[in-house]
C-alpha cells in the first residue's frame, strides 16, 4: 500500500513539472483569456451590445475554443494567428462582436509584434489605428459623440496597450542583443559574464511586463464595457481614464530602464554616496562634499556623477586611506565641474586602471569628460558634465 502512495506521489509531482513545462506564460495567457471568456458568457457579457447576444451555446464554445487555438499559434506563427484573428473577428462582426475574441485580439497583437517580424509589425500598427479611428467615426454617425467616445476608448485599450507592451519587449531584446555584440568584440570574460546577467534581468522585466498583459486589459475592456451599457455612470469613466493614465506611466518607466545606453539605474542620486562616505571616514580619514545649495541635477546626470563619485570614494579609501578627500561640485555655464583631490600617501600603489576607465565610460555616455592623475602629491580628478534639459 505504501509502495502505491509513493508511486502515485511521484507520478504526480511529474506529470506537475510537465505541466509546468508545457504551460510557459504565453500559453498562460492563452488559457486565463479563455476563462476570462467563459466567466463572460456565464454573467451575460458576451457581446458587446446586450441585444447582439445572438449565438447558441455550441456556438460560444466554438468561438473560444477557436480563439484559444489562435492565440497558441501565435507563439510560434505570428503572422498566420493575426490573419486568421482578423478573420474570425471580420466573420463574427455580423452576429457579435463578441467581447472574448476582442480580448483574445490583445495577445495576439502582443505576439505578433514582439515575436513577428518589423513589416508585420507596421501591418499591425496600421490595424490599431484603423480600428481605433474607424470605430469611432462610425459609432459618432450611428450612435453620437459619447459613444464615439467609449469606443475610442476600447480601440485604445484593447490594441494600443498591447502594441505598446510588445513595442517595449522588441527594443529590450534588441538592447540585449546589442549589448551582447559589444561584450564579445570589446569586454573581458568577466564584463561579458555581467552583460550576460544584466540581459536576463532585463528579459525578465520582460516576461513579467507581458504576463501583466492579459489581466490589465481585460479589466480596462471590461470597464468600457460596463460605461456602454450605463453611459451616465462618470465613475466608471473616471475608472478607466485612471487606470489607462497609471498603466502609460508605468510603461514609459519601464520603456526608460530597458532601453537605457548602459547599465546606470537611472533612480540613482547623490545621497546614496552617504555610506561610502561612512566608510571612508571610518577608515580614519574625512570626506568634505561642497556643493550649492540650489544645485538641481537632470537624472542622468545625478546618476552618472554619483557613480563618478563612487568610484573615486572607493579608490581614495583602498589606495589612501586615512587621507582627506575633498569634492566640489560647480557650475560652469552649462556643464557641471566636479572635482575631487586628496594627498597621496608615501608608498602607496597605483591601481591597474579598471575604476578610471569606467569613470571615463559613465562620463562619455551624456557627452561629458573626466581626467585623472597625480601631480605634487596630490590625486586628482576632474568631470566636466554637460547638465542638457532638466
Amino acid at each position: 500500500m505504501d509502495d502505491v502512495l509513493q508511486w502515485g506521489m511521484l507520478t504526480s509531482r511529474t506529470l506537475l513539472s510537465r505541466l509546468a513545462d508545457v504551460f510557459d506564460s504565453s500559453t498562460a495567457a492563452a488559457v486565463g483569456v479563455f476563462l476570462v471568456g467563459v466567466l463572460l458568457w456565464a454573467a451575460g457579457g458576451w457581446a458587446v451590445a446586450a441585444d447582439r447576444d445572438l449565438y447558441p451555446p455550441p456556438a460560444k464554445l466554438a468561438l473560444l475554443c477557436a480563439a484559444f487555438a489562435i492565440q497558441l499559434t501565435a507563439q510560434r506563427r505570428p503572422a498566420l494567428a493575426f490573419g486568421l484573428m482578423i478573420a474570425l473577428l471580420a466573420g463574427d462582426f455580423v452576429l457579435g462582436p463578441s467581447l472574448p475574441l476582442w480580448i483574445a485580439l490583445t495577445d495576439v497583437i502582443f505576439l505578433a509584434v514582439s515575436a513577428g517580424s518589423d513589416r508585420l509589425g507596421t501591418v499591425v500598427g496600421w490595424f490599431s489605428v484603423t480600428v481605433t479611428l474607424g470605430g469611432s467615426l462610425l459609432a459618432l454617425t450611428v450612435f453620437g459623440v459619447r459613444a464615439a467616445f467609449y469606443t475610442g476608448l476600447i480601440g485604445v485599450a484593447l490594441t494600443w496597450s498591447p502594441l505598446g507592451y510588445a513595442r517595449a519587449v522588441r527594443a529590450s531584446r534588441r538592447t540585449v542583443e546589442a549589448e551582447r555584440a559589444a561584450a564579445r568584440a570589446e569586454l573581458t570574460a568577466r564584463d561579458a559574464e555581467r552583460s550576460a546577467a544584466i540581459g536576463e534581468e532585463r528579459r525578465r522585466l520582460a516576461r513579467d511586463l507581458h504576463d501583466a498583459v492579459a489581466g490589465h486589459v481585460s479589466a480596462v475592456a471590461i470597464l468600457a464595457e460596463v460605461a456602454m451599457k450605463d453611459p451616465g455612470n462618470t465613475a466608471v469613466l473616471a475608472t478607466i481614464r485612471s487606470g489607462s493614465l497609471a498603466a502609460v506611466e508605468e510603461m514609459r518607466t519601464t520603456i526608460e530602464l530597458l532601453t537605457a545606453p548602459d547599465d546606470t539605474v537611472v533612480t540613482t542620486r547623490l545621497a546614496s554616496l552617504d555610506g561610502l562616505i561612512d566608510a571612508a571616514e571610518a577608515a580614519g580619514g574625512s570626506v568634505t562634499l561642497r556643493r550649492p545649495a540650489d544645485l538641481a541635477l537632470p537624472t542622468a546626470v545625478e546618476a552618472v556623477v554619483t557613480r563618478i563619485l563612487s568610484e573615486t570614494l572607493v579608490n581614495a579609501t583602498k589606495h589612501a586611506p586615512g587621507a582627506p578627500l575633498d569634492i566640489a561640485l560647480r557650475r560652469d555655464a552649462t556643464r557641471l565641474v566636479v572635482t575631487a583631490t586628496n594627498p597621496i600617501p608615501p608608498g602607496s600603489v597605483e591601481g591597474r586602471g579598471n575604476g578610471l576607465r569606467n569613470m571615463m565610460f559613465r562620463a562619455e555616455s551624456v557627452e561629458g569628460t573626466i581626467t585623472a592623475g597625480a601631480r605634487d602629491g596630490t590625486w586628482r580628478v576632474c568631470a566636466r558634465i554637460p547638465l542638457g534639459d532638466k
